[in-house]
């Protein structure tokens, strides 16, 4: 996890409060990436000396492999800001912005369920697996250490983190940069259903394809395919 504090997740104003994906993603993701550079730049040092022949499909699958190690380790990641979360998966995006937020689980994932009945579901954030069976015991120790160890990088963490945030939401009044008021009950006047002096206001979450991420992905199969069939 990561901390700074400006936002850079579309649709979210509020300061950047962290990015989580797990550890052995992380580390398998930099560790393929960067197998791949020593042999890219092997392969430019034996072009240097004029042994070129038959370099291309291997130079192809070379960088075929580094961008789906991209795309499938380290791009996937979890955005949280002070007004909500920004979910990259493998080829979408998802920006759940606090007003549109019904609950926050984690039974197989990091999952965001909002107010139009859809769940957003965390690639990045999967759920601990327990082989043993969980006590009451196990439960109590879990709570009492939670912030120690990895499990801010587990659905679990994550969740709770999430949690903590959108409830200092709404304990702020539901206010978003600028003024502009989502959820929740104000001194002085109440806001039902993002209406507030008239004025209806629906925030909603929004699902849209992450191109970039396509097209690279579908390019670095295309040159895994020609380096294969090479």
């Amino acid at each position: 996890m990561t901390r700074s504090s400006p936002s850079s997740s579309p649709g979210l104003t509020g300061e950047l409060l962290g990015v989580y994906r797990t550890l052995p993603s992380t580390v398998l993701g930099w560790v393929m990436v960067t197998g791949a550079a020593l042999l890219a730049t092997l392969t430019l040092w034996d072009v240097s000396q004029g042994r070129d022949e038959g370099l291309i499909y291997p130079a192809a699958l070379i960088v075929g492999i580094a961008a789906v190690a991209w795309v499938l380790f380290l791009r996937p990641h979890v955005r949280l800001h002070s007004d909500g979360v920004h979910i990259a998966n493998i080829v979408t995006d998802s920006v759940v912005p606090f007003a549109a937020v019904e609950e926050i689980t984690h039974q197989w994932a990091l999952e965001l369920h909002d107010t139009q009945g859809r769940k957003h579901s965390a690639w990045a954030i999967p759920v601990k697996r327990e082989r043993v069976r969980r006590g009451q015991t196990d439960d109590f120790a879990e709570t009492t250490t939670r912030r120690r160890g990895s499990a801010g990088r587990t659905a679990q963490g994550v969740a709770d983190a999430a949690q903590r945030a959108l409830q200092r939401w709404r304990l702020g009044g539901g206010q978003l940069d600028g003024g502009q008021l989502d959820g929740g009950q104000l001194d002085g006047g109440q806001l039902d259903g993002g209406r507030l002096g008239g004025t209806h206001h629906q925030v909603q979450a929004e699902k849209r394809p992450a191109w970039a991420a396509i097209i690279v992905l579908g390019v670095s199969l295309l040159l895994i395919v020609l380096a294969v069939l090479g």
